[in-house]
């Protein structure tokens, strides 16, 4: 096996990203509250989800784009709760700002930085994500040559779109790159039925048969390195 490139998945694969997501929503919670908090009495998590399932619903080509379903949801809430159109996407804007940002606040897992600054040495490293974290933005990025982001393209993964954009940047064969990532469907099966070779990240201890595709197995992300030392 000769591979030339590696492109990773960024939540759970890199870093977690759960705790860092329930931080950014409190944060934007109560900057919202700050602002408006006669519009914020029935709030909840729960009340903006409900929105942003019923926006992804009536817009399946837009449900991908994490940010738009987001702002549009806290707009359609604070429409719901009386405000205007113009102080409801003010107000969208504001909340999706605050959490945006929080949100970029992630840790690497013990030892990722490490991992790829070496092989950043030997392969060229690519991002692909169903995210909106802007990888290029945090001192991890200068490893990367790119960060392929699922709003700026037509699907989100499984679907082949970014992976094959990534071939095309690196202009290698498909079994010439290693595609990483925690998601058996969207990470393993996306990048296996192009011919992509499969690392898979068990971050959550799945069983081992939910990725009967992935050339890899491994609990941690930094294990990466003992898989490719054979391979020189």
């Amino acid at each position: 096996m000769i591979i030339r490139a590696i492109t990773f998945d960024l939540d759970n694969t890199l870093w977690e990203t759960d705790q860092s997501i329930y931080r950014a929503e409190d944060l934007m919670r109560d900057a919202l509250h700050d602002a408006a908090s006669h519009w914020m009495h029935s709030y909840s998590f729960e009340a903006l989800k409900t929105h942003r399932q019923q926006v992804a619903s009536e817009h399946p080509d837009r449900a991908h784009d994490l940010g738009w379903t987001r702002r549009e949801a806290l707009q359609r809430w604070f429409l719901s709760q009386g405000a205007n159109p113009r102080m409801a996407k003010e107000l969208a804007d504001l909340g999706f700002r605050v959490f945006y940002r929080e949100r970029q606040n992630v840790a690497p897992y013990p030892g990722v930085e490490s991992m790829l600054a070496q092989l950043a040495t030997q392969f060229s490293l690519g991002a692909i994500t169903n995210g909106n974290a802007d990888l290029m933005a945090m001192p991890i990025g200068q490893h990367f040559q790119f960060s392929f982001r699922a709003h700026e393209f037509p699907r989100p993964k499984p679907a082949p779109d970014m992976f094959t954009a990534a071939l095309a940047h690196f202009q290698i064969a498909p079994d010439e790159l290693l595609h990483v990532g925690d998601d058996p469907e969207h990470d393993v099966t996306g990048a296996a039925a192009l011919g992509i070779r499969t690392a898979w990240v068990n971050t959550r201890a799945l069983p081992t048969d939910a990725a009967p595709h992935a050339d890899w197995v491994m609990g941690s992300v930094v294990d990466l390195i003992n898989h490719l030392k054979p391979l020189g």
